[in-house]
């Protein structure tokens, strides 16, 4: 039996990559993605949380806007009341 060495088999000078390094370049592209993936999910969660904040404050001042328009309302329904009991008081 004859045994041919093919030009990419192990030789002395030049060992033949092993599946270690495979293993190691592979969990090494994994572990980068992965921080990748984190970093999303970071920025993701904080731009949510930026988003809820932003609906809150908006709230807010929709709620603030909306008392200030019942107290303006309320002024305008007293100085209503009170020009008419000063026109009725000068019949």
């Amino acid at each position: 039996m004859t045994t041919t060495l093919r030009p990419d088999a192990a030789t002395p000078d030049r060992p033949q990559a092993t599946t270690t390094t495979v293993n190691r370049d592979f969990r090494s592209t994994e572990m980068h993605l992965m921080n990748e993936a984190l970093a999303r999910a970071h920025c993701t969660e904080q731009r949510e949380r930026a988003m809820e904040e932003q609906r809150v404050r908006r709230v807010l001042a929709i709620r603030r806007m909306d008392r200030r328009a019942a107290r303006a309302a309320q002024r305008a329904r007293n100085l209503a009341a009170a020009a008419v009991a000063l026109r009725s008081r000068a019949y």
